[in-house]
């Protein structure tokens, strides 16, 4: 065998063993977005069913499992680089500091529950840094947006006649949901179906999204439509400073043509019909009873603002800066404190509070700067995040969410809770592309 026969045969061999590595990667890259997905829609469908605790712990465990099964099958390279990811001193520390405090303070309730919810709160952050390393934020988008379109269209189909009826003085709460719940889930999912829409060119997405709109019409929440309303003017905004700073304010003639069709139908149609406006304006005004005496505007947050008080009185004969352990105000008080952040201050304590708070004004922060300094195909992949964890943290402010994992969107927010700028700013795997490279062809 001469010496040019060898190194051609040593160069197949290394071209056909990288070939096989780049598949390897696409296939394991794959597997991470569909455990990832497994896991919101198990979170998601829980509230099919009467929350046990055995039904609880389903999607941590369908976590821990998914992050363990990504780890087995992904190449040895990337393996390491996950693992670093994960032990990284800032991620370390991050989570001790928060975790540590409320799990001290669980070991001293009267019973098991704060304990065991502190210890699956551990296992549940370092699983979601492990599948966060492996999905990249594109593909945490991607897992969320197939879980809850699967999850809502299986939800309304089994309670299309409810949601029907729900038209009228009734509020939708499908099977196990709350009003608010089901809300709190559909507005949240909005920004990737319309993310997913504009991605992939899948107009009819959009019916997706009208028909979030509506259930949380039907469910007469109006915190999910105050955090969508909030959410839009977000994402309006950045986009504005956006085409200020690139300086590109070029629009096709296409496009203007079809704002300026678009707004003449509308102001032509309200001129000829203006009692169809009247009437629908009346009906939302009803359906959300912003004039009862119980939900209405003037019922201190449907009631909602004295449990507050009464926390908040309770709150400094506590233990106020390590917490009073996790999910003690289910046993401390008559009541749900319908409130993220003033529940997690008396459970997780202030000090604990204010890190889970500040990272994630820190993660909008940092996903805003880069969208808008940076020019790049996954614009609307960091917009569509800020979005998303804008809803979520409007929401907070009267539901107890914030830092748990007992919901799709909560631990969703965990995942960005455990990102860092690095990913933000990462290439993200190739399987977020939608057409797989052609293979090339290598001579010996």
């Amino acid at each position: 065998m001469t010496t040019n026969t060898l190194a051609s045969s040593l160069c197949c061999y290394r071209g056909s063993s990288g070939i096989a590595l780049s598949e390897r990667k696409e296939t394991s890259d794959k597997l991470a977005i569909a455990v990832l997905a497994l896991v919101f829609f198990l979170s998601f469908l829980q509230f099919c069913f009467e929350r046990s605790d055995v039904v609880r712990l389903i999607p941590v465990s369908a976590l821990l499992a998914g992050a363990t099964v990504v780890l087995l099958v992904r190449p040895r390279e990337t393996v390491r680089a996950i693992l670093t990811s994960a032990v990284r001193p800032t991620t370390v520390l991050t989570i001790s500091v928060v975790c540590f405090p409320p799990l001290l303070s669980s070991l001293y309730r009267g019973s098991s529950y704060p304990i065991l919810y502190a210890l699956a709160m551990v296992v549940t952050l370092v699983a979601a840094r492990i599948l966060l390393s492996a999905v990249g934020i594109e593909g945490l988008l991607l897992s969320f947006f197939y879980a809850t379109t699967v999850s809502i269209l299986i939800v309304v189909g089994m309670t299309f006649s409810d949601l029907l009826t729900a038209t009228g003085s009734k509020r939708y709460a499908p099977l196990y949901f709350e009003p608010n719940r089901i809300s709190f889930f559909v507005a949240s999912s909005i920004p990737t179906q319309l993310w997913f829409a504009a991605r992939r060119r899948k107009k009819y997405v959009l019916l997706l999204s009208a028909l979030c709109v509506f259930i949380i019409l039907a469910a007469s929440s109006r915190g999910s439509s105050a955090a969508l309303v909030i959410g839009g003017a977000v994402a309006a905004a950045l986009y504005v400073v956006r085409l200020i700073r690139q300086h590109s304010f070029g629009m096709s003639r296409k496009s203007l043509a079809g704002i300026l069709a678009l707004l003449f139908l509308l102001t032509g149609f309200a001129a000829i019909d203006e009692p169809a406006f009247e009437t629908g304006g009346n009906y939302i005004w009803t359906k959300m009873e912003l004039d009862s005496r119980d939900r209405g505007l003037h019922s201190g947050f449907t009631g909602r603002a004295n449990g507050w008080l009464i926390l908040l009185d309770v709150f400094e004969k506590t233990s106020w800066w390590s917490g009073n352990g996790y999910r003690s105000t289910d046993e401390d008080f008559g009541f749900p404190v319908d409130n993220g952040y003033l529940s997690t201050v008396y459970e997780l304590g202030l000090l604990s509070t204010t890190i889970v708070v500040a990272k994630y004004l820190v993660i909008i922060c940092w996903v805003s700067i880069i969208y808008v300094t940076t020019r790049s195909t996954r614009d609307t992949c960091l917009l569509t995040s800020v979005v998303t964890l804008v809803i979520f943290l409007a929401n907070a402010f009267v539901l107890r969410v914030m830092f748990g994992c007992g919901d799709p969107v909560s631990l969703l927010a965990l995942l960005w809770f455990v990102s860092s700028r690095q990913d933000a700013c990462a290439n993200q795997p190739p399987v977020i592309s939608y057409s797989k490279p052609p293979r090339t062809r290598r001579e010996c």
